[in-house]
């Protein structure tokens, strides 16, 4: 088994644990379908090399009416 399963295990287990008298197995199983894309996302995310001092990529600018 890979990380990713364990991982995906460990999450189905808390979520039942948390949520289970509270969702049918339907439910338990669309929030399983739907822990695939986000453990593919985090895995992309993870690979990135971070260092604790990294800024980010880019500065975010809120518009404001009032300064164009």
């Amino acid at each position: 088994m890979n990380d990713s399963l364990d991982e995906k295990e460990c999450m189905l287990r808390r979520i039942k644990q948390l949520y289970g008298d509270r969702l049918s197995e339907e439910q338990l199983d669309a929030v399983e379908k739907k822990l695939e894309p986000i453990l593919s996302a985090l895995k992309d995310v993870r690979e990135v090399p971070l260092e604790n001092g990294d800024e980010p990529m880019i500065v975010f600018k809120p518009y404001r009416e009032d300064r164009i």
